[in-house]
């Protein structure tokens, strides 16, 4: 009985003992541990898998926490830190609150694989009070990753001058989203293009091949590109044909020259350059030129269309316009009258006295020399013909014979003399 009495008292001393040394611990933990010391204890802390975009696939995670405070008020900040690939995120919440107080934070995944999630919280003074770890979770993006796409309103084969547009698509919810916002780069344009620059005007972009790269990499090191190929072929030249009415017709009457496009063809826009021998004076852009008001004559006429790209075609027709009835004019061709001309007495004399010279100089050719067969050989040729000597020629309406020279020069041939006479 008195053993158990000894024993005990040694088990009481023993008690007291471990009594005074738990207490020393207790003190000593809540004097090192900030959390404790601002008086603070965590009531509860949950966790919750979310699956944001409704794809079967875990891709965020909702922490909900509570604290309880000893203080009559305070400041927290409570951050959730999501760790991958050795990029950090953050999510903030502040509270301020006496009592107690709950809080929830979410963390959207922003990349396919395993996510390490932290709590940290702290006082008003950013000094960590207690960092817990939430745990490691396998998780799908909840954000939409980078991604652009360059698309095309046009043909991918154009001729210059079509219509053409690039429009830039593209997205990135996670760079800006936690201030890791990257650069986007093109490549392969003619021209400089600005991040602003959503939809680019390709129907100025000169002939060739273009291959179009845009690039974008944000600061969580996400990339993404896309690549697009554009040709663009020079615009064939113009094409057209000049239609003339008023071709052979007396001056003063009704006269067009006009300008017809191809079918199919749209040539309103193009410049057109009208040069007009012998000169006129000047002509306007027109596609019509009325020539009713001409004097007499030959004209060549030469039309030259250019388009948009400064490509240019050039075509052009001979206008011979004959003289009227009213024209005086010695050196002129005249038409005849036929049975209006006025006749005379003299008028007759006239003639027996010129086919008395026409007598004589029949006589003079037919008693002529070697010598003056080369001489008239300048003016006929084997066959008795008019030589033209070697220039087209022209016979209208009237029976008027005309040639005419490379640089637009007409002659007319005067059948009393036997030559040439330039108009």
């Amino acid at each position: 009985m008195m053993e158990v009495e000894k024993m005990r008292e040694w088990f009481l001393i023993a008690l007291m003992v471990s009594l005074c040394f738990t207490g020393q611990v207790v003190a000593e933990e809540e004097e090192t541990d900030p959390f404790i010391s601002a008086g603070l204890n965590l009531v509860a802390l949950r966790n919750d898998s979310l699956d944001s975009n409704q794809d079967g696939v875990t891709d965020a995670i909702r922490v909900v926490v509570v604290l309880n405070s000893t203080e009559q008020w305070i400041d927290l900040t409570l951050t959730l830190i999501g760790e991958h690939s050795g990029f950090n995120v953050h999510e903030e919440v502040f509270m301020s609150f006496e009592d107690q107080e709950n809080a929830s934070l979410t963390y959207d995944s922003w990349a396919e694989g395993e996510h390490r999630i932290i709590l940290e919280i702290s006082d008003a003074d950013g000094r960590l009070l207690k960092s817990i770890n939430i745990g490691t979770f396998d998780l799908s993006p909840a954000l939409a990753v980078p991604s652009t796409k360059l698309v095309l309103s046009g043909s991918e084969i154009m001729q210059t001058g079509d219509s053409c547009e690039i429009t830039r698509n593209f997205i990135d919810e996670t760079g800006p989203r936690w201030n890791f916002e990257g650069t986007r780069s093109i490549v392969g344009a003619p021209f400089k293009v600005l991040d602003s620059d959503n939809v680019l005007d390709c129907s100025n972009w000169p002939a060739g091949t273009y291959i179009i790269t845009e690039t974008y990499q944000n600061g969580l090191g996400q990339t993404t590109s896309d690549t697009l190929e554009l040709v663009i072929v020079n615009k064939p030249p113009p094409h057209f044909t000049i239609d003339v009415e008023g071709n052979d017709a007396l001056a003063g009457t009704p006269c067009t020259v006009t300008h017809v496009q191809a079918t199919g063809e749209d040539h309103e826009s193009y410049t057109k350059d009208w040069t007009i021998t012998p000169s006129i004076g000047m002509i306007a852009n027109s596609s019509t030129l009325d020539c009713s008001k001409w004097e007499s004559g030959v004209y060549k006429i030469l039309l030259t269309v250019v388009n948009d790209e400064e490509i240019s075609t050039t075509g052009g027709v001979m206008l011979v316009r004959m003289p009227s009835p009213e024209l005086e004019s010695e050196d002129a061709p005249v038409l005849s009258r036929g049975s209006e001309t006025d006749t005379s007495t003299v008028g007759l004399w006239g003639i027996g006295a010129l086919s008395l010279v026409l007598a004589i100089a029949v006589f003079v050719l037919m008693m002529r020399g070697p010598e003056d067969d080369q001489l008239e050989g300048s003016m006929l040729n084997e066959i008795g013909e008019p030589d033209s000597e070697g220039l087209p020629t022209h016979l209208d309406e009237n029976g008027m014979l005309w040639r005419r020279h490379d640089g637009g020069e007409v002659d007319w041939w005067d059948r009393a003399s036997l030559m040439w006479k330039r108009w």
